[in-house]
This record gives structure tokens, sequence and C-alpha cells, in this order.
């Protein structure tokens, strides 16, 4: 298979998940406004649920104009972790839910919403470079990347966070664990690639923390540049 119709298929594929992923969310939200003290009842969940759903409705917008790949991870491996990574959530739906009272709802819920919203904001800036692979299609360095180099995997972790809340239980704290280690995975992946594609991605690595924002190295000698120009 050449990396062009892996891409192509690849592509196809995804996009078809995330569309259907995104139909659920719409029939899921309709449903909830069909009744009459929807706002009383559902109010934070359809919230929530819109949110992922503009979510979806990106990834598949940028999964079909996404950019050719320029280089992607070789072997089986990466593309096991990527695809685990991207569903293993949806096991949640076979979890039994532990009982959770209303604050826990309530905060699983912020959470949700929180962790989506940031998401958004980061898909916006990832724009035709997004992949579920570990492939390197333009390096992206502004906006929230900037301050971490994986800032879409640390909003999603605070999704999951609120998920793994709202159907608590040990089975449900597993998968959120079982996650979390694939998330990380796919970062080392990632980065090996976008190493090899752009030879300026070794200096930003050097200069900005991988999942949590700190002064960066680069920001650390502007100060101190600044801090000599004004002694």
């Amino acid at each position: 298979m050449t990396p062009r119709f892996e891409d192509i298929f690849g592509k196809s594929i995804l996009a078809g998940i995330f569309s259907l992923l995104a139909a659920v969310q719409i029939s899921a939200i309709a449903g909830m406004l069909h009744a009459s003290d929807a706002i009383e009842r559902f109010g934070t969940t359809i919230v929530a649920k819109a949110f992922t759903l503009i979510f979806l409705l990106m990834t598949v917008v940028l999964t079909v104009k996404r950019l050719p790949p320029k280089d992607s991870a070789a072997g089986i491996e990466p593309r096991v972790t990527a695809i685990t990574g991207t569903f293993i959530l949806m096991l949640l739906a076979f979890v039994p839910p532990g009982a959770t009272s209303a604050f826990v709802r309530l905060l699983s819920a912020a959470l949700i919403v929180t962790g989506t919203f940031l998401s958004i904001f980061c898909l916006y800036w990832l724009g035709r470079s997004f992949s579920v692979m570990a492939t390197a299609r333009r390096l992206v360095i502004q906006g929230p990347y900037a301050y971490v180099r994986h800032p879409l995997y640390v909003a999603e972790a605070v999704t999951t966070a609120g998920v793994v809340l709202l159907n608590w239980s040990i089975s449900a704290a597993v998968i959120g664990v079982v996650w979390c280690v694939f998330q990380y995975r796919r970062s080392v992946n990632e980065e090996a690639v976008l190493c090899s594609a752009f030879p300026e991605y070794d200096e930003y690595a050097r200069t900005v923390p991988r999942f949590i924002p700190a002064p960066t190295i680069a920001g650390k000698k502007r100060a101190r540049r600044s801090a000599a120009a004004t002694s």
C-alpha cells in the first residue's frame, strides 16, 4: 500500500466514522430537545453534546481537506496506537456506570464542555495539518502550540476526565488510564515523524514543553535579554 493510497483510504474511513458519530450526537440532542422540560433536565448535557458535535464536524471537514503527508510513521504499532487512542473511550458505553451525585455530574459536564471547547480551539490552529495517524503534514508552532507541543491531547485529557467521572466505576477509571498511556505513546510516535520531516522541530521541542505549560527556554532567554537591556 503506497503512502498516498493509505492516506486517501484512511481519510475516507475516518471521515465516515466521524460523520456517523456526529449523526449520533445530532440524534441525541434532538431527542433531548423534544422533551418539554429539556433545558431544566438536560441543559448542561445538551451544551456538552453541542460542543462535541462541533468538534466532530470540524474533524470531518479537516480530515477531508487535510494536506498531503510529508512523512508518516512506519510499522503497525503507530497505527494501532493511534486508532486505539482515538476510539478506546467508546468502550465506556459498555461499562455499567456507578452512582454519582448531582455535583459530580455537574463537574463532569463542566470538564467535558471546557475540554471540548479547548479541543475546538486547538483544531482551529492545527487546521489542515490534522491527522489521527502519526503523520507530518505542516509544522504548527503558533497559538496553543507555542505553549505545549500537544495541546490537543491536553484538552482531550480534560474532556476524558469529565467522561470518566460521568461514567464513574473502576472499569471506567482503568479505561481512562489506558487512554492516557496510548495518548502519550502517540505523542512519541508523532514527534519522531515531525523531527524527521522538519529539522527545526528539534529546536522547538527543546524550548516548548510536551504537555504541561511552563516558561519556555526561549521565553527565559527573552526575559534575560530584556532585563539586561533595562539594567
